[in-house]
């Protein structure tokens, strides 16, 4: 399901959408809902990776001193 929604963009802009779907042969809604579906999937990832990174900050601050401390647990079997 879609809806119409209205948007203000600046000149230069339309200029370039114009531009971009003569020569990709597409409409300029397709290209801008391309674009924010891409704008959104990379904020949902970045927010992920966020979250994850807080969920498992005490770990990973553990695991570095450790490795600050003790050095790489197969250290030994380094061939560099």
């Amino acid at each position: 399901m879609t809806k119409k929604m209205t948007i203000t963009l600046e000149d230069s802009l339309i200029k370039e959408l114009d531009s971009s779907a003569k020569l990709l042969g597409k409409k300029k809604t397709q290209i801008i809902r391309e674009a924010l579906h891409s704008y959104l999937d990379l904020h949902t990832k970045e927010q992920k990776i966020t979250q994850w990174e807080q969920a498992n900050k005490e770990a990973i601050e553990e695991y570095n001193k450790s490795v600050e401390e003790e050095g790489l647990v197969l250290q030994h079997r380094r061939m560099f």
